[in-house]
């Protein structure tokens, strides 16, 4: 869980990086420090000390905050992605404890548009979709993303009779459909890729056993309306 924590909020990077750095400045220092008039092995001392005091600094600041192309912003940790106004998911392919997080749906409805989680966050969560839904990195958003990538409102999914929308809401990192990024609302087709910068989902349009049922018997009824008039006629 501590690994996973690490790589989510890409501490192990920024250590790296911060070593990287000082390893450079410190050669640079080498170089430098006898040419402004200092002592060369106790400025590279005091420089080497003053850098490992700094990287549990690094490591604080990484753990907390993220830079992304919005600025400096807070990390959240997983257990603030449970936010009652959050659309439940309809089935989960992780751990049982995963569900703690999400509040629990009374009843199913009859969905015509799933959106699976691939990646991220939310990897291996189902949602239906059937009204608005706003995604972003927000908790106030219908479907929270909790993901430096993703602006705090990032895009909006709609429905048009049985007709999916998907529109990009102005986010710093656009939204994909196909790895096409889009200008305007755009209609959505089943197994459609939607993808936030490194976050996947797949699009999945359903047709459950009672909208065929009903379609059927609409369809039957058309026929013997028909045949009536047939016979009436003759």
């Amino acid at each position: 869980m501590l690994l996973r924590e690490l790589k989510r909020r890409k501490v192990t990077r920024t250590c790296l990086v911060y070593i990287v750095v000082c390893w450079g400045a410190l050669q640079v220092g080498d170089i430098l420090f006898p040419a402004l008039g200092f002592d060369s092995d106790a400025a590279s001392l005091y420089f080497l000390y003053l850098a490992i005091a700094g990287f549990p600094v690094t490591f604080a600041l990484a753990w907390f905050f993220q830079i992304t192309a919005e600025g400096i912003v807070r990390t959240m940790p997983f257990v603030e992605r449970r936010v009652l106004s959050n659309i439940p998911p309809i089935n989960d392919r992780r751990s049982s404890r995963a569900g703690q997080y999400f509040r629990k749906s009374a009843e199913q409805p009859d969905y015509s548009w799933i959106l699976i989680a691939e990646s991220g966050p939310l990897s291996g969560l189902s949602f239906g979709i059937s009204k608005e839904v706003v995604m972003g990195r927000s908790l106030e958003c219908d479907l929270a993303v909790v993901s430096p990538h993703v602006s705090r409102r990032h895009a909006c999914l709609s429905l048009e009779g049985d007709q999916l929308f998907i529109a990009d809401l102005g986010s710093s990192n656009g939204t994909v459909v196909n790895n096409h990024a889009i200008a305007q609302k755009q209609a959505l087709q089943h197994d459609d890729e939607l993808r936030f910068h490194d976050i996947v989902f797949k699009v999945s349009a359903v047709h459950s056993a009672s909208r065929s049922a009903q379609q059927a018997a609409d369809k039957t009824t058309f026929v013997k309306t028909e045949i009536s008039k047939k016979n009436y006629s003759s």
